[in-house]
C-alpha cells in the first residue's frame, strides 16, 4: 500500500507513526522523550535531504553516508551519535518500505559496514590463514556468466584495497587500473576523506582482469564500474554483502560480520603485518586518524614479537 502522505508531509508522518505504531527492537513502545529526540533527529535528517534534493523515497547510502559525514563534527568522541542515527534511519527505511513509499533499505548493509563507535570492542576480521584462504579463491572460473565474474571481483577489490562499500558503488569504470606497473583504484574525495590512488594487491589481480573484459563489452552508456543489470543500473548495498557472505561460505569461512566490513580490517592487519606503518595504513584507508591501525596493530602484537615483519602473500 503506497503512502503518499510521506511524501507530501514526511515529517507529520513520521510523528503519526510515532505515536501509533513505532516501537523498540522488545517491541515496547517508545518512552515519551524518546519520541520527542527520535522526531529531532529525523527532522535533521530530512532537512539534509530537501538539501540534497532528495525525499524519503529516493534517498540512497550515499547520501546517509554523506548525512553522517555533515553531523560527524558535532559528535564528541566516544558516543553513539551516529550510531544512533544510522540505526533510527534504518528503523524509517523498513516502514517505509513496508508501506510501498521504498523498494529497498540501504540502512540494513550499513549498519554492518560501519565502525561504531571508535572505541568499541576488537574489531572483527580474518585470521592470517582465513584471509589466504579468500585470496587464494580468487580464480576466475571456467566461462563464468557476468554475474558469477561480477560477484567474484567486488569480493576481489573488496579484499585488495580495502576500500568500503560506499566507495566501491561510487566507482566508476575509469577508476579502476589493472594493468601496467602499478595496478592501483582511485578514489574521489567524500567528507573529510581526501582523494587517494591505491595499489591493488596483486592476488585480485586475475578476476579484476576478467570482470573489465566482459564490463568493457557492455554496451550500456553506464559509467559505473559495477553494474547491476545490462542497462547498466548500479549495485544495490544488499548485493554486496551477498558477495561477500557467498565468498567466504565457499571457503568455509565463517567470522560475526560477513561484510565488506570485515574484509577491509583484514587488509587493514595484512599490510600492517607486512611492515606497513601506521599512518600508511591509515592513509591507504582513507582516515584521518590512526585509532583503527592502532587497534588493529595490537592484535598483530599480542600474537607476534611487533619488530617481526612479513611480506604480503
Amino acid at each position: 500500500m503506497h503512502s503518499p502522505n510521506w511524501l507530501i508531509d514526511p515529517e507529520g508522518s513520521y510523528a503519526n507513526w510515532q505515536a501509533e505504531e513505532a516501537a523498540g527492537a522488545d517491541r515496547r513502545p517508545f518512552a515519551e522523550q524518546s519520541i520527542v529526540q527520535h522526531r529531532a533527529m529525523f527532522s535533521r535528517f530530512h532537512r539534509y535531504l530537501a538539501s540534497r534534493g532528495q525525499t524519503v523515497a529516493t534517498f540512497g547510502s550515499d547520501h546517509i553516508d554523506g548525512f553522517l559525514i555533515h553531523i560527524a563534527p558535532d559528535c564528541a568522541d566516544g558516543t553513539t551519535t551516529q550510531s544512533c542515527y544510522l540505526k533510527l534511519i534504518d528503523r524509517l527505511t523498513r516502514r517505509l518500505v513496508d508501506v510501498g513509499v521504498r523498494q529497498e533499505n540501504p540502512a540494513a548493509t550499513m549498519l554492518l559496514t560501519q565502525s561504531w563507535p571508535e572505541d568499541e570492542p576488537t574489531p572483527v576480521y580474518l585470521s592470517f590463514e582465513d584471509d589466504e584462504r579468500l585470496q587464494r579463491s580468487l580464480v576466475v572460473p571456467d566461462d563464468p556468466s557476468f554475474k558469477i565474474i561480477r560477484n567474484k571481483a567486488v569480493v576481489a577489490l573488496l579484499a585488495a584495497s580495502g576500500i568500503t562499500s560506499a566507495e566501491l558503488k561510487r566507482l566508476k569504470r575509469a577508476d579502476l587500473e589493472v594493468g601496467g606497473i602499478r595496478p592501483d583504484v582511485a578514489i574521489a574525495k567524500s567528507g573529510p576523506r581526501l582523494a587517494r590512488k591505491i595499489p591493488i594487491d596483486v592476488c585480485a589481480l586475475e578476476v579484476l582482469t576478467a570482470y573489465l573484459a566482459k564490463r568493457d563489452e557492455m554496451t550500456c552508456t553506464s559509467e559505473w564500474l559495477f553494474v547491476a543489470t545490462a542497462a547498466g543500473k548500479p549495485v544495490k548495498d544488499d548485493t554486496l554483502g551477498q558477495c561477500v557472505r557467498k565468498a567466504l561460505a565457499e571457503v568455509d569461512v565463517a567470522a560475526a560480520d560477513m561484510s565488506p566490513r570485515l574484509l577491509r580490517n583484514t587488509y587493514c592487519r595484512r599490510h600492517l603485518r607486512a611492515g606497513k606503518t601506521n599512518e600508511q595504513v591509515s592513509s591507504l584507508l582513507g582516515l584521518s586518524s590512526h585509532r583503527t591501525a592502532v587497534r588493529i596493530r595490537q592484535t598483530i602484537e599480542e600474537m607476534y614479537d611487533p619488530h617481526e615483519t612479513h611480506s604480503l602473500p
